[in-house]
């Protein structure tokens, strides 16, 4: 047995990189998950998955009564939510004069409203129990500034200050609130991200260990976050980048 073990977990934008790592490794530890992702392909091969301890739901997180259908599909199928992992999420690298009305509004939508509905929708599951952890997925980016990203960072630092505030409003019935950046993952949505490999390998340089982090090394940390070896640990933002953000480096 497991710490996680029996326990009910929801995990959103499961169906690749980060979300997918964290379900397989939830699986692994006999926890049941409730894996939301969007009606796609990865979504159908997750399906194929399905068992006793696992439920896969279609719902987009940018709305708000698909996320409470998700949740309470959930409770229905499982009984009580011991923790939540939101990291449904998009990235568009795009300079600002070319990030248009409905590319901004959609990285607003998804990346925050999103992380909002679910975090709404956690923090009413999760009070009924009086504890659990919920984790929001947020991005290095979230701290420094890069060129081309202003929609991405402003929709991730956003994150940031949603969990801080949530973390305050919970910690009196028993929930914590944190938030993970990863630093460069090597994920689908990262590989989308680089014009060619001199850009990728650029950006991989400028990361202190030389290499990027695998879904499963952040899902390591997720987990972390979501158990109880955390219990004090609450309204922090996990940084997990290879010492980008926390070092100078002098490489390039």
């Amino acid at each position: 047995m497991t710490i996680f073990a029996d326990k009910t977990y929801v995990v959103t934008g499961a169906t690749s990189g980060i979300g997918l790592a964290v379900t397989h490794a939830l699986l692994s530890r006999d926890a049941n998950v409730v894996a939301v992702g969007l009606p796609d392909e990865q979504l159908k091969a997750l399906a194929n998955e399905a068992n006793d301890r696992l439920l896969v739901l279609e719902a987009d997180v940018s709305n708000s009564e698909q996320v409470n259908r998700a949740f309470a599909d959930a409770e229905a199928r499982f009984g009580s939510i011991s923790g939540v992992l939101n990291a449904a999420g998009i990235l568009k690298v795009v300079p600002i004069g070319e990030t248009t009305d409905e590319l901004w509004q959609s990285m607003i939508q998804v990346n925050l409203s999103g992380t909002f509905h679910v975090m709404r929708a956690a923090a009413g599951a999760l009070s009924t129990a009086g504890s659990g952890s919920i984790v929001c997925i947020a991005s290095e980016l979230s701290l420094v500034g890069q060129a081309d990203y202003v929609a991405y960072t402003a929709s991730k630092g956003g994150v940031l200050a949603m969990a801080r505030s949530l973390a305050a409003e919970l910690a009196p019935i028993g929930i914590r609130v944190n938030s993970l950046s990863p630093g460069t993952t090597d994920t689908p949505m990262l590989a989308a991200g680089f014009a060619n490999d001199a850009e990728r390998l650029r950006d991989q340089a400028s990361v202190p260990l030389g290499r990027f982090a695998s879904p499963e090394e952040i899902a390591a940390a997720a987990l972390w976050l979501l158990g109880p070896e955390s219990s004090y640990v609450t309204g922090t933002n996990l940084v997990v980048d290879g010492g980008r953000t926390g070092t100078f480096s002098l490489n390039g």
